[in-house]
């Protein structure tokens, strides 16, 4: 359950990453009548475009910004408060863009996508973290997988969801760009409930909770006969080289 409750913050990412494009045409109508009503006039040639640039580039800035931070937030936080912590601009973003078809359309947008940029570069960063330390050795490259599984897997829900037959209309594109709420409030329902990091837990010298309801040796791989110290919090994941 904690690795399927951490993929659903990559199908946040994959989602995001996908769901500007199908409406585009939607979108940009919506700028030219937010502009018309807002100054009184039609927006010169280059406004439109321009604004649009702006919805769908100031995603990446978003997580290049954010992505810088994710070991300092991994570390103080521990990956899984990390990751309910983040869905805090996952919430925010999702509900400005959501709610643009009633404000100032592309104010909202570009800020709200902003926002969950930088929940795409926190999450990119903290979900294979987490993932690879509380998955079992020999599953710890499957499940590896999971992330940039689930980042497709998002792209592909956002376009198809965009199709003018679904979501990707005038009337409907605020549900559109506001779906990706619903991962978010999944996620942030079931992380609570799943185990922190061990790697965390005893790099904190909380050694007591990294042993309660994981059995930390299975974790890395060690037998009964062959435990980890616990005077290394942080034992190498791969095969040990002479």
């Amino acid at each position: 359950m904690a690795v399927g409750t951490a993929a659903l913050g990559s199908l946040q990412v994959g989602y995001h990453v996908g769901v500007i494009n199908a409406p585009q045409k939607v979108l940009e109508a919506e700028y030219n009548q937010t502009w018309t009503q807002r100054w009184g006039e039609p927006p010169p040639p280059a406004a439109v475009p321009t604004l649009w640039a702006l919805s769908v580039a100031i995603f990446s800035v978003g997580g290049m910004v954010a992505s810088l931070g994710v070991g300092m937030v991994a570390e103080r936080l521990g990956r899984k408060h990390a990751m309910i912590a983040t869905n805090a601009l996952a919430f925010v973003g999702g509900a400005m863009m959501s709610a643009a078809k009633w404000g100032p359309s592309y104010i909202l947008i570009i800020i709200g996508r902003f926002l969950l940029g930088a929940y795409s570069g926190l999450v990119s960063g903290l979900v294979p973290m987490y993932v690879g330390e509380i998955a079992p050795t020999r599953l710890r490259g499957a499940l590896g997988t999971l992330h940039q599984l689930a980042v497709v897997i998002g792209i592909l829900g956002a376009q198809v969801l965009g199709l003018g037959a679904l979501l990707g209309t005038a009337q409907r594109w605020p549900l559109l760009l506001g779906m990706g709420l619903c991962p978010a409030a999944l996620q942030a329902l079931l992380l609570p409930r799943c185990p922190e990091s061990p790697r965390f837990l005893l790099g904190t010298e909380r050694r007591g909770a990294a042993m309660h309801g994981i059995s930390f040796n299975t974790l890395l791989g060690h037998t009964p006969h062959n435990p980890v110290p616990l005077h290394n919090p942080r034992p190498p994941i791969g095969p040990h080289i002479p």
